[in-house]
């Protein structure tokens, strides 16, 4: 976290700079713009896209709200489009009807690692600006990375929850076995219990990316362990099923920690059945993929973007919940 705070600041700094009419222009994305005294100071004919899978759900809608933010400070339009399911195929095809806007930049989440670089690389080739969020593809040429330090979103999961238990107990850990942004945050829960606190014990369950596999094989750990202090859902998954398997079992003194702000899961923080959930920075993501953009396709001095940034994430409670239903 303090790394990404640092960055930021960074880029901050190089666009005051920047507004101040310092230093020279270096390669990457269109033409500096001419038309004002101040090259933070775009044009509404600009425009830039962000293109997602699964386009319908309220996930992107956040990350598109901080874009739109980001784009009213320069002056810029920011679309948004996207294939409505994750046909890897069909991403493509939409991001290739973007390109022939010619549009300044993308920014893209992208449903397959691999099977979007080429697009991407063309998109680059012809002077437009690319980055990714939240799902990247990492063989392309994009000029940077946007999402969850997924380690470091376990490691803040951990420090809530251990505490929350009173730092003893037995936790159980629902997660879809072999996803890496699961296994990272696991990872991370795990390694700052062992540092902070020893005592701390697990089970692992494997939600096997299935609500129905899930609840039943939450229902099964809970039957096997009744000294199971907490549940720490790792994923949407989890988040979803994990907690009727304990509203199922009847033991409320079970603490649950979910993940990720589904209309759900928000609903049950405000009703006591889940004490909390971890929100990613999908407006983070938005609003800082527009400010690289604009950077990149604006020529801006100073020093290259990150090639990855970290997002953070936001420990949402009953306090706060309200404020992460999407309007």
């Amino acid at each position: 976290m303090k790394k990404m705070v640092l960055v930021l600041v960074a880029l901050l700094a190089v666009l005051s700079f920047a507004a101040c009419g310092g230093g020279s222009s270096q390669g990457g994305g269109a033409a500096v713009n001419t038309g004002s005294s101040s090259p933070l100071v775009g044009s509404a004919s600009e425009e830039y896209y962000m293109v997602s899978f699964l386009s319908g759900i309220d996930y992107w809608k956040t990350c598109f709200n901080g874009m739109e933010d980001a784009a009213k400070l320069y002056g810029v339009t920011a679309q948004y489009t996207g294939q409505i399911d994750a046909d890897v195929a069909g991403e493509v095809a939409v991001l290739e009807q973007v390109i022939a806007k010619q549009p300044k930049g993308i920014t893209i989440t992208c449903v397959n690692s691999t099977a979007l670089a080429d697009t991407i690389n063309s998109a680059i080739r012809q002077g437009i600006a690319v980055i990714t969020f939240d799902s990247d593809s990492p063989t392309s040429n994009r000029a940077s990375y946007l999402s969850t330090g997924n380690e470091a979103a376990g490691e803040a999961a951990a420090a809530f929850l251990v505490q929350l238990i009173g730092n003893r107990g037995k936790i159980a850990i629902l997660y879809t076995v072999g996803a890496e942004n699961s296994e990272s945050r696991v990872t991370g829960f795990k390694s700052w219990c062992a540092a902070n606190a020893p005592g701390i014990s697990f089970v692992d369950v494997n939600d096997a990316g299935d609500t129905t596999v899930a609840t039943d094989n939450m229902s099964a750990a809970i039957q096997a362990n009744g000294d199971l202090t907490a549940l720490f859902c790792v994923d949407g998954i989890a988040g979803m099923s994990g907690p009727v398997a304990v509203q199922e079992s009847g033991k409320s003194n079970i603490k649950v920690l979910a993940f990720d702000v589904d209309p759900t899961v928000l609903d049950k923080i405000k009703s006591g059945d889940i004490a909390a959930t971890v929100a990613q920075g999908q407006y983070n993501m938005g609003y800082w993929s527009m400010n690289f953009l604009y950077h990149l396709a604006h020529k801006l001095p100073g020093a290259d973007l990150p090639g990855f940034l970290d997002t953070g994430v936001t420990i949402v409670t009953r306090d706060t919940v309200d404020n992460y239903y999407v309007k």
